[in-house]
């Protein structure tokens, strides 16, 4: 039997899955919307992911889940609303699988430039690699991203250090530190939005967790801070060494090869930026495949995904790599991805926050033995703060988004499969029963 994963296993995985291709690749777009208050904007955009999504950690105290954000939202929410949940994670995962292994390949063309002309062929080498690594296992899986993360704050580590010694009040004297106003920093929030979602993933984990009903709920929390702590660094440093003009788009990469010395500049390329945005795509692999097994499990996906070889491997990692090399070959990028996805995926969690409330009062007994012990008013006032969360950034999505009319068309089509599905599929929701009182 694989051994479990520990808390530290279990919040490397989360802040691997934070700090990956959305801060190395769209920095600088934040930037360009905010300038030096870019740091206030990821911590703003860090606080309001946290909050949207704490319905994820006060459910998996009350339920050992295995099937990590569908199986808590076809718990608590009615059929259809569950099958749009299931179409949104299908598109989600398709992109970010996709842009991540495009841009660990953008990185990889700073050190062998010759590799350009071959950067789709690449983008599945790289995918692929990180699917072997989830065949091997669980386990297998987390030591591999416990060694990069190790990397990874060692470059960020540095990348800070030459960011606050090259500190020059002078590059950005006289600049407004609000230099597109108020909608600059809301459109900031709501792409940085994007790059801060990743602890919410170590849900997934599931039973694969030690401990689950104590590890996870902290395993999200601690993530999440701890991406925050190293979220506001970045930005710090990134923002106070040259003028809003100089860096203004430029992905960290560039910024760190203004700062730092040749061969510091390359160990951060390795460490930082190709590490981070490999822990990010393995650990959105080793979390992505459970819900889509539950998925399938239940009718909304073809049965035999639910199955594993002998050996143990999930049948469904086929379709997760196919749908990952799909958006590879047609050349999808990265801020289509974040811009069309986070507003369906905002209607989600609003649905599953409104429909968690009734959640001590339908599962009294699951709700006494929970690991986490807070009052039913407490909780109920967690989801109501969290709603509000969701439906500002729902607003921020929509607002700042310059591709609204396929976002709209993705929204519906979503909307679409699921009513087809509840209505018409042979669906059968396994948690409901198991959980039924």
């Amino acid at each position: 039997m694989e051994k479990k994963l520990n808390l530290f296993d279990l919040i490397s995985i989360g802040v691997g899955c934070i700090i990956g291709s959305g801060v190395f690749a769209m920095m600088g777009y934040g930037i360009a919307y905010t300038g030096r208050s870019i740091t206030l904007a990821l911590f703003l955009a860090m606080g309001l992911c946290l909050l949207q999504s704490i319905a994820f950690p006060l459910l998996t105290s009350v339920f050992e889940l295995d099937g990590g954000e569908y199986a808590i939202n076809s718990l608590v929410m009615p059929k259809m609303w569950a099958g749009f949940g299931v179409g949104r994670d299908i598109i989600f995962r398709a992109g970010s699988l996709a842009v991540t292994a495009i841009a660990v390949v953008q990185y990889l063309v700073r050190l062998f430039p010759g590799l350009e002309p071959f950067s789709k062929l690449a983008a599945i080498v790289v995918l692929t690699l990180a699917f072997l690594c989830a065949v091997g296992g669980d386990k297998f899986a987390s030591r591999i991203q416990n060694i990069m993360c190790i990397f990874m704050y060692v470059a960020l580590g540095l990348f800070v250090v030459y960011g606050i010694l090259n500190i020059d009040t002078a590059a950005y004297a006289g600049e407004p530190t609000f230099p597109n106003g108020m909608s600059g920093l809301v459109s900031a929030i709501a792409l940085m939005s994007y790059t801060c979602n990743g602890f919410q993933y170590v849900v997934n984990m599931g039973k694969a967790a030690a401990n689950p009903r104590r590890n996870i709920p902290l395993a999200f929390c601690l993530s999440a801070f701890v991406g925050a702590a190293i979220y506001g660094l970045i930005g710090f440093s990134a923002t106070h060494a040259h003028a809003y003009s100089e860096i203004a788009g430029m992905n960290l990469g560039g910024i760190a090869e203004m700062m730092m010395p040749n061969g510091l500049y390359m160990f951060f390329i390795i460490g930082g930026a190709l590490f981070a945005l490999c822990t990010s795509l393995l650990g959105a692999v080793v979390s992505g495949y459970r819900p889509l097994m539950a998925c399938a499990k239940d009718g909304w996906l073809p049965g035999v995904l639910s199955r594993t070889t002998k050996k143990g491997t999930p049948y469904v990692l086929v379709l997760l790599y196919l749908i990952g090399v799909i958006p590879i070959l047609i050349g999808m990028d990265l801020g289509d991805v974040a811009l069309i996805c986070l507003f369906p995926g905002a209607i989600t969690k609003l649905i599953t926050n409104v429909c968690a409330l009734s959640i001590p009062t339908h599962f009294e007994k699951s709700w006494k033995n929970s690991g986490m012990k807070i009052s039913v008013t407490v909780y109920r006032l967690l989801l109501l703060i969290s709603s509000v969360a969701t439906i500002a950034l729902g607003i921020f999505y929509f607002v700042s988004n310059d591709m609204k009319v396929p976002m709209i068309i993705v929204t519906a089509a979503i909307f679409a499969y699921s009513v087809l599905m509840s209505q018409f599929g042979n669906i059968h929701i396994q948690v409901k029963e198991e959980y039924t009182e």
